[in-house]
Order: C-alpha cells, then structure tokens, then sequence
C-alpha cells in the first residue's frame, strides 16, 4: 500500500513538472535573458570617458592668441611687490564696480599670505588692465590666490547686487564664502537698538605665479 502511494505521488511530480517548469522558470528565463539585453545595450550606448582631452585647434588658437582677454584677467606676479600692485588694483575695481551698482560697502579686507620685505606702491598708479602677456606654454607656471573680504550693508539683496556687480570687474574672480555677523548698532540710541547684522562676501582673486 505504502508503494502505491510513493508511485502515485511521483507520477504527480512527472506530470506537474512540465507545468511549473512552463509557468515559473519559463517566464523568470525570459525577463532574466531581456534584462542582460536592456544591461549590454545600456553599457554600448555609455560614452568611454576618457581619462585625457587633448586640446582641438579652437582651443590652441584661444590659447595662443596674443590678444585673449583671459592673458590680462590672470596676470603673471613674480613677487610680493607685484602682488601687493595687483591687491590694489582688484579692489580699486571692486570697489567701482560695487559703487556703480548702488552697493554700500563698509569696508574691505585682503588676506595674503605673510608678506616679507617693504614696498611701496607707485605714486602714479594706472588703472588699465595688467599687460597681456606673450603667446608662450609655461607649465611651470602655477595658480595662485588670495582673498578679498567685502563687507556689504543693507539687507541680503545687496548681496545679490554685489555678485552681478562683481561680473564686470576684470580681475579673475569668484565667490569663496559668505559670513554674516552680529555687531553693535551703529545708532545705539535709535529705536529698537539691537545687534546690527554684517554681511560679509568673500571673492577669491586668481593669478599665475612662478613655479617653485
């Protein structure tokens, strides 16, 4: 009787294997075969990221021209009097560009790197952009930077005056930071005397040095 039983059950399994094998694995092969399909196509159509771009003949020629605006935006500064020049002429620019906007500036601050020796600047100082340079490679140029702090007043609107103002200055430049503070009310007898709000925009200013 027992033996019965066992043939019975495995003739169900022999007779219930073409249906599970037609109904499950069947249909898991196919969408597991169109899944590799979608995977193989998705990996052709991927650009191969190149780990170099060479420079293209538009790009030299910009490069090389003499006349690149980019040559008298990212000066050459050899030392540290030539640096202190460039000091004066960006926020000269700066403070122009922000007045001709409307923006109230408080004051500003250039943080350098420690500055040995004494230099004074020249007494007739020009306002033209820096010279371009000559069409050469240099790669044993580096870039450099330095920091200038805006202190800006008014409302957080000014801020956005300032960075379109910025635009306009020739210097290479670009946002580094932004720091509000709390300082006492320059009115302490005014009506509602509290901690006055400073707002102050920090612009990084990028030129070439000597490699070292």
């Amino acid at each position: 009787m027992r033996l019965g039983r066992e043939r019975a059950f495995m003739g169900l399994l022999l007779l219930a294997a073409p249906v599970l094998v037609g109904l499950v694995l069947l249909p898991s092969t196919r969408r597991l075969a169109r899944l590799r399909q979608r995977l193989a196509a998705a990996h052709e159509d991927t650009p191969q990221v190149r780990p170099f771009a060479p420079v293209s003949a538009r790009e030299r020629a910009f490069l090389d021209d003499p006349q690149a605006p980019w040559r008298s935006r990212l000066p050459l500064v050899a030392d540290d009097g030539a640096r202190l020049v460039l000091v004066d002429r960006v926020v000269n620019e700066v403070g122009a560009a922000l007045a001709a906007r409307g923006v109230k500036v408080e004051g500003m601050k250039a943080l350098l790197d420690p500055v040995e020796g004494a230099f004074r600047l020249p007494r007739q100082r020009t306002r033209e952009a820096f010279p371009r340079q000559a069409a050469t490679d240099a790669p044993e140029r580096e870039v450099d930077g330095w920091v200038l702090e805006v202190e800006i007043l008014g409302p957080t609107g000014e801020l956005f005056k300032a960075l379109a103002a910025i635009v306009q200055v020739n210097a290479l430049l670009e946002p580094a930071g932004l720091r509000w503070e709390a300082g006492p009310a320059r009115n302490p007898g005014a009506p509602g005397g509290s901690p006055e709000r400073r707002q102050v925009l920090q612009l990084r200013n990028l030129y070439l040095k000597p490699g070292s």
